[in-house]
């Protein structure tokens, strides 16, 4: 047999092979479960505890979302506390597990069954890869019995353990008339939410006020937040107004184990009241207090309050007039600083830094005018050096002659000297060319 022939049944065999290990991995499905935790005859009242299970293939990427259940003549809530993790191998398959708890409570008798819904999740249906994933949540069905105990239309008080405790303020046998005494009432029953616990019956003997508060629920938990207990507290306060002997009957409150599906009651003890005739000072009787004195008027206190505001307004005034005037003379320095002849002649000294001629020569002219120093050329010879004057000579060649270039190299610093100068020996009259005749338009520029 040649080699070609004996290729293609290894190839099969091989695709067949392969195709054997994979097919479970991929026809590997998520699975959700639901069972009911609490076990035996469930009562009305009664805290029915379910536990949905979903599993995948490989691992969890995203966490599952159990939705809110809806569930007629039922409260279902979804236990609080951290999720169970669980592992499985289903069909050779590796499963990754995670369960939650449902609490139903049942308010009537009969059957109840559990409505679709879906619960999704992301997991590695290819180990490494985001799969989005959903399961449909089991159809459970149960039946809830009448619960022994509670009145017409209301269901029984079901628990494992019910606990009262009482506690009275101040001490009931050293009341007086028209004394309150606080009673406080605790009822703990454990495996019921503390919304389900009825509230306790205060009576109270003729004659005898009771204003009850609202009460207080609470929930116990254990170190992985799970219920425990459901704690209510009612207070309520009674009045006495009148002494004597009584009694406050007590508080009962049946209620049935499921364990044991017998009931048991659970009280809060009579309480006994002596209350004493109240001291003659405390009662109505007692002679009324006279009426306070009417103090006389206060003409000098009314004369130096007076006296104070106008002073306080007056300061006020004359303040606000100083300060009107300081900022006036603040303005008005600014303004002066800024028309003087010194930043006058810092605009030449940037203009020189720049070097444009125009600029030069506005700079000047302003400065000039400025200062009185007008013309310009007549005051550079009477001050300044030799090598300012040639400066100032190309430059006004350079605007008014035609020459194309001329640098102003040294211009600045020859009449900042020239300026010092004449500072130091200002004449009250501004310089003016003192000649006969008028100079030259444009001296020696015309000379080849």
């Amino acid at each position: 047999m040649s080699r070609r022939s004996i290729a293609p049944p290894i190839l099969l065999a091989l695709l067949f092979w392969w195709t054997a290990i994979a097919t479970p991995a991929l026809a590997a499905d998520p699975v959700a479960r639901a069972a009911l935790q609490s076990k035996g005859t469930l009562y009305v009242g009664q805290q029915v505890l379910i536990d949905v299970d979903v599993f995948v293939p490989n691992y969890f990427l995203q966490p599952p979302q159990f939705p809110a259940i809806g569930l007629p003549d039922a409260t279902v809530t979804l236990q609080d506390g951290q999720a169970l993790n669980l592992n499985e191998t289903i069909d050779g398959t590796p499963y990754a597990g995670i369960r939650r708890t449902y609490i139903v409570v049942p308010r009537r008798d009969g059957d109840f069954t559990l409505p679709a819904a879906e619960i999704t999740f992301g997991y590695a249906a290819v180990p490494g890869q985001m799969s989005q994933g959903k399961a449909s949540l089991p159809p459970l069905r149960f039946t809830v019995a009448a619960a022994p105990g509670g009145a017409e239309g209301t269901p029984g008080v079901v628990a494992s353990k019910v606990t009262v405790r009482q506690d009275l303020d101040p001490d009931p046998k050293t009341l007086k008339a028209g004394d309150t005494l606080t009673r406080t009432i605790t009822v703990r029953a454990e495996g019921l939410r503390a919304m389900m616990i009825p509230a306790p019956e205060f009576s109270s003997p003729q004659g005898i006020r009771i204003y009850p508060q609202d009460p207080v629920l609470s929930e116990e938990t254990d170190a992985r937040s799970q219920p425990i207990a459901g704690v209510r507290k009612d207070v309520a306060q009674y009045l006495f107004p009148d002494a004597g002997q009584y009694d406050l009957p007590a508080i009962e409150l049946s209620w049935l184990d499921p364990a044991t599906a017998k009931t048991e009651t659970v009280s809060a003890p009579a309480v006994g009241v002596s209350v004493t005739a109240a001291p003659a000072s405390m009662t109505g009787l007692a002679p009324p207090k006279p009426e306070p004195e009417t103090l006389p008027f206060n003409w000098f206190l009314v004369c130096a309050t007076t006296a104070a505001t106008l002073a306080t307004s007056l300061i006020i005034w004359l303040l606000a007039r100083l300060l009107s005037k300081l900022e006036l003379a603040w303005e008005t320095s600014r303004s002066d600083s800024r028309q003087s002849e010194a930043a006058y002649f810092r605009h030449v000294e940037q203009a020189c830094q720049d070097g444009s001629p125009a600029g030069i020569a506005k700079a000047l002219d302003a400065w000039s005018r400025k200062a009185g120093i007008m013309p310009l050329r007549s005051w550079l010879l009477h001050y300044a050096d030799e090598q300012t004057v040639e400066v100032y000579d190309s430059q006004q060649q350079a605007i008014y002659g035609g020459k194309p270039h001329a640098h102003a190299h040294g211009l600045d610093t020859g009449l900042k000297k020239a300026r010092a100068a004449w500072l130091t020996k200002k004449d009250p009259k501004p310089a003016r060319w003192r000649g006969k005749a008028l100079p030259q338009l444009n001296p020696g520029w015309d000379s080849p």
